[in-house]
């Protein structure tokens, strides 16, 4: 098949040339192999060879012929001129070669058979339109099905025919995907009951004042009980509909959430417009995406009014602690000023300190966690009151933790209004609450059971031990990984794609022998003296900084002296232009400059964090309503995803590019966002002290966001560094840098399993320890101050299979790694996978902590990418400059078009500079010209930024653009 770059959608099916073509379309298409270069000269005079030269690479980018020669770049017939030793042919003697319609048609058929193409065949619609049956499975729209079977026609390289016929197969894969939707939705729920499911649902809310769906509609206000209450409410609502019976699995989540999000925002009385099957696939993913988030929501509120009422517990066990210091200083003060009191004698002071003491005494905890646990079991109607509602939950449990059984004891004893507990409760307690559960007070016996259960199923939900079948993020072990029979059935081609074999022994054999090998050489760097160990650390891992090249700077200078300024408008115009973002996220060419600037604007206000008011001050031609309609194209984060990638495929096919890196490495790191304290999924910036959400992201080794993800702050974040790793499709990456955040040993093992590298900068690095397998034969007598045996092969051994069932179910898509990891995270300890786990990743990390202390260039290389996304967020926060608040924010999908705005204006940023960076080094007079050595490039970053302006009143120059932005023309006087 035909390779197609991700940016050169844009380009398929055209039949003219866009006014202007960049580096990488020279490079891409018009850059001929030698055998291409035989081919012209063997077909063609010296005056045509250029003529087919045209075709040829313009058949390459866009799969379709070339039918109109009025306006070719002069840039580009220099660049094929001068490939075929020619003097540059003007566009007027090429208006000249084709005055015979004959000639153009020859000159077409040619570079068809030259490249291989043909016309499509009658019986393309058998062959195509199972493909897009296929795609329909995920697409949103039938747009998005049009631009696929572009890309489809391109890769067997057929031409592309009239965008009615494709739209027409198109239309049809659409219907019949929905028709089968539609058929496995009445099966489980008939017409008569989704009528009175309907009827439910548009009725009026009789607290809400408004319709139930848009009740359903509304995110979590705060962070409180009632939150959680409303949640709750919303649930089982949800349940009474049935819904948490429809069973989905067979549908991807992908299409669910995109049947979802058309129904939101929607009033009643504009679904009522819609007919089946729409209505019907809208409603019912719609509630069932409700239910699921709605879960996820109570769960988290839930966890984080846990925490809140135990850091309330310790906060106090902590100010008893300095109380009682200060009562005894008090007492003893009280003790010198009587001792010298002529008038008590021996035994009225000794009656004194007796009392003083009987007053002073407080009760006594071994630890403050005793404390704190004597203060949970006071009275607190707040922890009684969230207990009752995450009792309505449907809670199930694994078959070894007694989460679930102490809930249903309790809510028994609730039932039966019994308020305290009896003396022989029939429940497992936690051995920490036993002399609280055990103990005489039978009331305080019942709180504590019921702080117990509360703090254990918290964490209990967190490592999935127990769960919720209706979430969506917090779901059952069991149901992250590929059911057992499918796996049973497709182990073998699982293990062959992710390059693994089926039995672990050879794998760990070979890890061993590295690990002992690196040993011996870290012993020797020991001996040496290099490296020294002292007091049980090791010491002796600074790197001195290098000199750089004074001339380094003036090129830099020189560099983008030439750059020159540029207005934020005119950037995002010309990188549109050349990577079709906008195409992307309207799954179409935009009609008019108006439908244009909305996406323009819907970019810049998730991007800056604006709101809509804000943003028409700067892009006055547009209101705010029509802002807030630009908003909703970005909250598809597959479809912002794909603009994303265009932008980065682009970029990384710059010749500049290549003098960065090759994108094996990238690093992965946090950028914390300003928000309002009041939206529910904020958490206080440690640093900064201030309420913020993470954007998580991964930048390459070529100056580019390749991933991004939003995140909650204060959470660990290995599992979302892996899932960006995985779900990236622009490079291949061998090697992921991360701080210590974003590693633990089970996300080392998994990234190893994965076939990629996890290299962690870790913090107090002298005082980690090596693990090696227990057993271990004659470790380095040097090193045994730093050496822990306590790796157990045998764990891995046994649950080898298991580990690599996840790690395929992770690669799959059939779980995510954030939510895997989660799962499988510290809480977990219970889980033999995970504990399996651990012990596979303490052995790749004391490997790569043997390379890190001995290798110079590995720490230069991690610290050199980390300082990339340091560089990248400096970038993001000139960009990103203000802080967004209540009603934005409160939904997933706004902030996932927050961090997928706001990355793809960086990208559309260090994209354009890298442009204009390789136009003035290789590019007509170029830098490179003059210079023979470029490895100062190296050093030259597209981060840099004082020269775009990034405030003010824009005015977006549309009409110079309109060839390749609009489909309907703009008239000669309106300039957008």
């Amino acid at each position: 098949m035909a390779e197609i770059h991700r940016w050169q959608h844009q380009y398929l099916g055209a039949t003219i040339f866009p006014k202007t073509l960049s580096a990488v379309e020279f490079r891409a298409f018009f850059t001929f192999s030698e055998d291409e270069l035989a081919a012209m000269r063997k077909r063609f005079r010296t005056n045509l060879r250029v003529a087919g030269a045209l075709h040829l690479g313009f058949l390459k980018m866009t799969g379709n012929l070339l039918e109109e020669t009025q306006v070719i770049p002069s840039k580009l017939l220099r660049h094929i001129s001068a490939q075929l030793d020619l003097p540059a042919l003007t566009i007027a003697s090429l208006k000249a070669i084709y005055t015979r319609p004959k000639t153009l048609y020859e000159h077409q058929w040619w570079a068809m058979e030259t490249l291989g193409f043909s016309k499509a065949p009658p019986e393309l619609e058998s062959g195509l339109l199972p493909f897009l049956s296929q795609e329909a499975r995920y697409a949103a729209s039938v747009d998005a099905l049009v631009e696929r079977a572009k890309e489809w026609l391109y890769q067997r390289r057929y031409l592309t025919p009239a965008d009615r016929v494709i739209r027409d197969i198109a239309r049809r894969a659409m219907a019949e995907s929905e028709g089968t939707l539609f058929r496995l939705f009445r099966k489980q729920i008939p017409a008569t009951e989704f009528r009175r499911i309907e009827s439910s649902v548009l009725r009026t809310h009789e607290k809400a004042r408004r319709s139930v769906l848009e009740w359903l509609q509304q995110p979590p206000r705060k962070k409180s009980i009632n939150a959680l209450r409303e949640r709750i409410e919303r649930i089982e609502f949800i349940k009474s509909l049935g819904i948490h019976k429809l069973d989905l699995d067979s549908i991807a989540i992908e299409k669910i959430r995109s049947y979802a999000g058309q129904l939101q925002g929607i009033r009643p009385a504009k679904y009522k417009e819609l007919k089946d099957p729409t209505r019907t696939l809208r409603l019912l993913c719609f509630l069932k995406m409700v239910l699921m988030q709605a879960s996820d929501a109570a769960i988290m509120l839930g966890g984080r009014l846990t925490t809140r009422i135990v850091r309330t517990a310790y906060d106090k066990a902590k100010l008893t602690e300095a109380e009682g210091a200060l009562s005894l200083a008090k007492a003893l003060e009280q003790v010198f000023e009587r001792v010298d009191d002529p008038a008590l004698d021996a035994d009225e002071f000794r009656a004194y300190v007796r009392a003083l003491r009987e007053s002073q005494k407080p009760r006594q905890f071994p630890t403050r966690a005793a404390a704190a646990r004597w203060i949970l079991s006071e009275p607190n109607n707040q922890l009684r009151s969230l207990l009752n509602e995450m009792q309505k939950l449907d809670i199930e449990a694994e078959p070894h933790d007694p989460g679930k059984e102490r809930i249903e004891y309790l809510k028994n004893l609730y039932e039966q209004r019994i308020v305290a507990l009896p003396a022989t409760p029939t429940v497992h307690t936690p051995s920490s609450w036993k002399d609280i559960v055990q103990g005489e007070d039978r009331e305080r016996a019942l709180r504590g059971l019921e702080a117990a259960t509360l703090i254990g199923l918290r964490k209990s939900l967190r490592s999935g031990a127990v769960y919720v079948d209706h979430s969506e993020k917090f779901r059952g072990r069991h149901r992250l990984m590929i059911d057992a029979d499918d796996w049973e059935q497709d182990k073998e081609k699982r293990y062959a794609q992710l390059g693994l074999p089926n039995q672990p022994e050879d794998f760990l054999d070979a890890l061993v022998a590295e690990l002992d090998a690196k040993l011996k050489e870290l012993d020797v760097a020991v001996q040496s003296g290099a490296l020294q160990i002292k007091g049980g650390n090791l010491h002796g891992l600074r790197d001195r900084a290098r000199e750089v090249d004074i001339a380094v700077d003036r090129h830099k200078d020189e560099l983008f002296d030439r750059i020159g300024v540029v207005q934020l408008p005119d950037l995002i115009l010309e990188m549109d232009s050349r990577v079709g973002f906008s195409k992307i996220l309207l799954g179409r060419t935009a009609r008019t400059p108006a439908e244009l600037l909305q996406v323009y604007a819907g970019m810049l206000a998730h991007g800056t964090a604006l709101d809509a008011s804000a943003v028409s001050l700067m892009v006055p031609q547009l209101t705010p309503n029509q802002i807030l309609s630009g908003m909703q194209y970005f909250e598809d984060r597959d479809v912002v995803r794909a603009a994303n990638d265009a932008v980065v495929s682009f970029h990384r096919r710059l010749r500049i590019a290549s003098y960065w890196g090759d994108g094996t490495l990238a690093s992965a790191d946090m950028m914390s966002l300003d928000v309002s304290r009041k939206i529910w999924v904020a958490r206080l910036d440690p640093k900064r002290g201030v309420p913020s959400v993470g954007t998580y992201t991964h930048v390459s080794d070529f100056w580019s966001v390749i991933y991004d993800m939003p995140i909650v702050l204060n959470e660990r974040q290995a599992g979302v560094a892996i899932e960006g790793a995985i779900r990236q499709r622009e490079v291949e990456l061998d090697r992921l840098a991360v701080d210590t955040h974003g590693y633990t040993e089970f996300a080392m093992a998994i990234a190893k399993l994965l076939g990629f590298a996890l290299c962690p900068r870790l913090k107090r690095i002298s005082e980690r320890r090596f693990y090696v397998p227990t057993g271990m034969k004659t470790p380095p007598e040097g090193l045994r101050e730093i050496i822990i045996p306590n790796i157990s092969l045998r764990r891995i051994r046994e649950e080898w299979d298991q580990l690599v069932r996840l790690t395929a179910s992770i690669e799959t898509g059939h779980s995510t790694a954030t939510v895997a990891l989660a799962r499988y995270g510290s809480a977990s300890s219970d889980s033999p996978i995970y504990r399996a786990g651990v012990h596979l990743g303490r052995l790749i990390r004391s490997i790569y902590l043997c390379d890190y202390c001995l290798s110079e260039d590995l720490r230069r290389t991690v610290h050199r990418i980390l300082v990339h996304g340091e560089a990248v967020h400096t970038l993001q926060r000139a960009i990103n400059a203000g802080s967004f608040s209540k009603p934005r924010g409160q939904h997933e999908e706004e902030l996932y078009a927050v961090s997928g705005s706001l990355t793809l204006l960086t990208n559309l940023c260090l994209a354009w500079t890298a442009a204009h960076m390789d136009e003035a080094v290789f590019g007509d007079n170029g830098l490179a010209q003059t210079m023979e050595n470029l490895d100062w490039l190296q050093h030259a970053s597209p981060t840099h930024s004082g020269n775009i302006n990034f405030r003010g009143t824009f005015s977006f120059p549309v009409s110079d653009y309109q060839e390749w932005l609009l489909s309907e023309p703009v008239r000669a006087n309106a300039r957008k």
